[in-house]
């Protein structure tokens, strides 16, 4: 969604990043900065920096930087316009959209306008005649009026058409209603509610709107699924947000602690029962997306779903998931037939505390479950392990999981690491981590050459922010489609543009050209750095050779396989070959060309 600049800038000068800040992160003045604990990663001393003057925020732990934008964007897990619209109501500015984007923008205040509609009527049909039995459902599993009111829980009335009825008497629009999902379509032409007789769980996206909902059926008559959802639309995709997450993320935030719950009723009922950083996957496998979300909030995360084979199922599959986005996975085991709301109702809040206290790290888990086995039947389980393993990305923390699963399974580590190479190599791509297996078997794997190019750009850009006088030398020897497809060529070609028209710029001007998270993380790190003493000049043109001579080496293999090709089809290949040397020469006198 495109929004003017000017307005980015309205917005982003009527935030203060300290005021901002200050609303996750306890911060103390030092000097002319503010610092506290790093809400992004885990430390115990201070790194994590505000600068007032600048209007920017630096870790020197992690290396995390940017603006306000940047800011609400990583604590949130909202994207760069929803943080404006989200600054910018909390400013009292209004939002204006280019006109390009005005159709799809009102398509989806629409939705919302209507969902929102949706959630009032549920709602008010709880708390009336018509809802009483369902009210009286909820208060029997716990439900206090507070938890019914922080999650708006509401009631569907039983028959055909009761929220297509007060939708006409509210004049609005039906096919709008079908669009969000609330009706279905008849075969003979109209519409019918699609949740009736059902306790109603409206689903609320980071901003607190209602995105979608979740139904409960009431009547065991009732020979439909137990539990009806709203298919996906422009404002809501299932396997992209979490059930109570934007009532819970403040506590989960505080606690630095996550809960995962399969469904709607485990969720309020362990909300009810105090235990408030949780979140809930709608009931489906847990997705990346999902992994992604929660770990704005925190790095550690437990499972607690259903102790049957499912259950069992999607807790293995889910801990994998939270590996890979590189979260903690601990998991609470369940006694046989229990739910977390059916054993939370059981025994209490204490109870369950200390199981989540105590909930094992998911290789603990399995290694047990591997023990309860005979040695002959373990390979299944093993091989499981391994599987998880492959899923860290820390090669350290890697290397102490094989030597742990090696002293309890009494496994040697050469046999597990033969075994997890191939799992690897399937899992992750990049021979950086496949050498590593290598290495370790046999000591003659290679690492990969890093991409030198992307790198010396990226030092080029350093340095012209270190020496700006130094970008005369630079983009007189640079080629700026040599770095086109280069992560940093927004930043290159910005500071193309200011040379070439004479301009200077400050840090904070800088930053606040770019909306991009790891851009503006990647300016506000140069300029904590400290290269004082270092010769520029000479690593700028040692850079410059890099690049001329990674352009001429992708040349060079361009015409080895069409060298290749000639061969195959039994062309002349003379030509080529000369091409090849000429170019071979050139790399070598690429120096003296800079």
């Amino acid at each position: 969604m495109s929004i003017p600049d000017y307005k980015i800038d309205e917005v982003r000068e009527a935030t203060d990043v300290v005021d901002l800040i200050s609303g996750y992160v306890t911060l103390k003045k030092k000097g002319q900065n503010f610092f506290g604990l790093c809400p992004f990663h885990t430390e115990k001393t201070p790194s994590f920096s505000v600068n007032p003057d600048k209007q920017i925020f630096h870790c020197f732990g992690c290396s995390a930087g940017g603006n306000v934008f940047t800011f609400l964007m990583r604590s949130e897990g909202i994207s760069f316009p929803e943080s404006i619209k989200f600054l910018a109501q909390r400013a009292g500015i209004q939002i204006e959209y280019d006109k390009k984007d005005e159709v799809r923008s009102q398509e989806n205040e629409a939705l919302y306008y209507v969902n929102e509609f949706a959630a009032k009527f549920f709602q008010e049909s709880l708390q009336s005649k018509k809802g009483e039995h369902a009210l009286k459902y909820l208060k029997e599993r716990g439900l206090s009026s507070e938890n019914i009111k922080v999650f708006g829980l509401g009631y569907a009335p039983p028959g055909w058409q009761s929220l297509i009825t007060q939708a006409k008497n509210t004049s609005n629009d039906l096919e709008l209603l079908h669009r969000a999902g609330l009706t279905l379509k008849k075969e003979e032409g109209g519409y019918y509610d699609r949740f009736r007789d059902r306790i109603i769980f409206p689903i609320l996206n980071l901003s607190g709107r209602a995105v979608a909902f979740g139904g409960r059926k009431l009547s065991e008559k009732d020979d439909s699924p137990k539990y009806i959802n709203s298919p996906g639309t422009s404002v809501y995709e299932k396997g992209k947000m979490l059930y109570g997450l934007f009532q819970n993320r403040d506590e989960i935030r505080k606690q630095k602690k996550s809960v995962f719950v399969e469904g709607y009723m485990d969720l309020l009922s362990l909300v009810a029962n105090d235990i408030k950083n949780v979140v809930a996957s709608l009931g489906t496998s847990l997705t990346e997306e999902q992994s992604r979300l929660i770990l704005r909030y925190s790095k550690h995360a437990v499972l607690i779903y259903d102790s049957d084979a499912a259950g069992v199922a999607a807790t293995l599959r889910g801990s994998d998931i939270l590996l890979e986005t590189g979260l903690d996975a601990f998991i609470v085991s369940l006694p046989k037939g229990d739910d977390p709301d059916s054993y939370v109702l059981e025994n209490g809040t204490e109870a369950l505390l200390k199981k989540i206290e105590n909930a094992e790290n998911l290789f603990d888990y399995k290694i047990q479950r591997c023990l309860e086995k005979p040695p002959e039947n373990r390979r299944e389980e093993v091989h499981s392990i391994l599987e998880s393993i492959a899923r860290i990305k820390d090669a350290i923390q890697r290397s102490l999981i094989i030597t742990k699963v090696s002293e309890q399974l009494n496994v040697s580590e050469k046999a597990l690491w033969s075994d997890l190479a191939p799992i690897l190599q399937q899992k992750q791509k990049g021979e950086r981590r496949q050498s590593e297996i290598a290495k370790r078997l046999n000591d003659l794997g290679k690492t990969r050459k890093s991409g030198r190019g992307e790198k010396a750009v990226a030092d080029l850009v350093r340095i012209m922010l270190h020496d700006w006088d130094l970008a005369e030398y630079i983009f007189a020897s640079l080629d700026l489609a040599e770095v086109r497809e280069v992560d940093l060529f927004p930043i290159v070609n910005y500071l193309k543009n200011q040379h070439k028209g004479g301009g200077r710029f400050s840090e904070k001007e800088l930053n606040q050209q770019f909306n991009d998270v790891e851009l503006t993380a990647f300016i506000v790190q140069v300029f904590n750095e400290d290269w004082q003493g270092l010769n520029l000049k000479r690593w700028a043109t040692d850079c410059i050779s890099v690049i001329h001579k990674e352009k001429i080496q992708k040349q060079i293999e361009g015409i080895r396989e069409e060298i290749r090709l000639a061969q195959d089809s039994g062309q002349p290949v003379n030509d080529l070959l000369n091409q090849c040397m000429d170019l071979e020469a050139q790399k070598k006198t690429v120096i003296a060309e800079v």
